[in-house]
């Protein structure tokens, strides 16, 4: 089940017959770093009419697609203290509290508020992100209809650096190109496989035991 460097593996699916206006309207997609998660959510929210979002939203604001900025600015509204640190895109700026902890915490709050909303006005919702596995705890995804794109590391890595270094126009060169590659490759693709993988696990397990229904 676990991700491999190399080797793609098929996607996870998990309770996507729950996944509906009247039952459980937020679908969760979630992958390493340049797997194809938004390509997924683009191509599923077009073919069942859903509304698409990424947590990325909630540091790159301004990059994001207006759906996705329209849904965080409903959430702005119930906590406008933090427009400043999504402009800032979370960097330390106070040595008392960790703006690491509370990106944590908001993304949390995040989710939380778009499983409600989407409850509420019974509308699909499509949200992907790393934040699942990254920032929140495997519990929180029980019972969800979830999809998890099992790309390899390797390959996710490419995506991520032709989509970074070419799209993005990254000037980066010589010595300083390698190291930000490296760099790249521990943080995106070593690192962030190890934490997906321990949450396949976790939500295999914790699976077994859900007995929920709509």
């Amino acid at each position: 089940m676990k991700i491999r460097f190399i080797k793609p593996l098929k996607p996870l699916y998990y309770n996507l017959e729950k996944w509906s206006e009247t039952c459980i309207p937020l679908l969760l997609i979630t992958g390493l770093s340049g797997s194809g998660k938004t390509t997924l959510a683009k191509e599923l929210a077009t073919k069942y009419d859903a509304d698409f979002i990424s947590f990325d939203v909630l540091k790159f604001y301004f990059k994001a697609s207006i759906q996705s900025q329209q849904l965080l600015n409903l959430f702005l509204k119930q906590y406008p203290q933090i427009a400043k640190l999504i402009e800032i895109q979370w960097s330390k700026t106070d040595k008392k509290y960790s703006n690491d902890i509370l990106f944590n915490y908001y993304c949390n709050l995040f989710y939380d508020f778009l499983l409600e909303y989407s409850k509420k006005n019974k509308k699909k919702i499509i949200l992907e992100g790393i934040q699942f596995f990254s920032r929140m705890h495997p519990s929180k995804s029980i019972g969800m209809p979830i999809v998890i794109i099992r790309n390899s590391g390797f390959c996710s890595f490419l995506n991520k650096v032709n989509r970074d270094y070419k799209t993005n126009h990254l000037t980066v060169k010589g010595l300083s190109f390698i190291k930000q590659i490296i760099k790249d490759l521990y943080i995106y693709h070593i690192k962030q496989k190890k934490l997906l993988n321990k949450y396949i696990i976790y939500l295999s397990i914790l699976y077994k035991h859900d007995k929920g229904t709509c």
